[in-house]
């Protein structure tokens, strides 16, 4: 059997990563005779405005405290910008008596993300969390929260300390199907980021006995007891695999590994074959789920 390659435990790691820039939107503001319309705008931080010369004469934005002046804009003229910080903030058209308004900017609310990698692993190997603290700060406490297969809800596995623009990180061998978040504050102010899910595949080992005899084992959470396993030969003339018979996993024993509950399944069969033909053990999805995803051996030789 391959050497079962698994990790120690699991680690958090800090790193260095700008936040993502958050969702934002774009409020439209029409210049005229008149003046600005709407007068005042709300918005939150990320927030755009985007004003529209609606008149027959030119006219211009300016925000002293953004600090930000637009170009002069002719009838039809459009220009955009975006408000990052918060505040309440004057604007004035000086070509217009100084027409005024207000741009009135709220904080931005705080949100968590959390995105796995990889996205497939098998049992074993690692996957890392990594998420930002839109805020952006240093030294912040997040929990990672991670749903197994058939638990009803997400657990707190470990917490992390943001670093340098809110950034995390966490390693975590997922032993099973799992759906990992972040988790930031407590109570009814805490805010999560959407699940993520996580696949993994058993590992599944066919070895060569001797002369027709094999054995499957397949390496996993749980055990496989009962379930089968579909032993293939690679056909040179079509270029498939083809089944040459369904083997049912029959014994198992308990692996010491530092990830608790590791179990072997195997069995042993006979198989008449041909010296030298390319073959290799599949576990499908039907026989891995609903906790798994399907699962194939390396390709040895008969």
């Amino acid at each position: 059997m391959k050497k079962l390659m698994l990790a120690a435990g699991a680690a958090a790691l800090l790193v260095a990563a700008p936040a993502p820039a958050a969702p934002a939107k774009t409020v439209a503001v029409d210049i005229s005779k008149a003046g600005f319309v709407p007068a005042t705008v709300s918005i939150t931080a990320g927030d755009s405005v985007s004003w529209t010369n609606k008149d027959t004469a030119s006219h211009q934005v300016v925000c002293k405290t953004c600090p930000f002046t637009s170009p002069v804009l002719a009838p039809g003229g459009n220009v955009t910008f975006q408000f990052t910080t918060k505040g309440s903030f004057a604007i004035i058209d000086p070509l217009n008596h100084n027409k005024k308004a207000t741009v009135k900017v709220a904080a931005a609310p705080t949100a968590v993300t959390a995105s796995p990698s990889p996205r497939v692993v098998s049992y074993g190997a690692l996957t890392t969390v990594s998420g930002n603290l839109s805020t952006g700060q240093a030294s912040q406490k997040v929990d990672i929260l991670a749903q197994r297969c058939g638990d009803s809800a997400p657990k707190s596995i470990a917490t992390v300390t943001t670093g340098a623009g809110g950034a995390f990180t966490y390693q975590t061998p997922p032993t099973i199907n799992t759906s990992y978040q972040a988790r930031f504050g407590t109570g009814a102010a805490a805010v999560t980021s959407p699940l993520a899910a996580v696949s993994a595949r058993p590992l599944v080992n066919l070895r060569r006995n001797g002369a027709h005899r094999f054995t499957v084992q397949v390496t996993a959470g749980a055990s496989f007891v009962g379930k089968s396993v579909a032993f293939q030969r690679w056909v040179q003339r079509t270029h498939k695999w083809l089944r040459v018979k369904t083997v049912v996993l029959s014994g198992k024993h308990a692996v010491s590994t530092p990830l608790a509950g590791t179990t072997v399944s195997s069995v042993t069969f006979g198989a008449r074959l041909r010296s030298r033909l390319r073959v290799r053990a599949v576990l499908t999805s039907t026989q891995a789920g609903p906790c798994y995803i399907a699962a194939t051996s390396a390709t040895i030789r008969s």
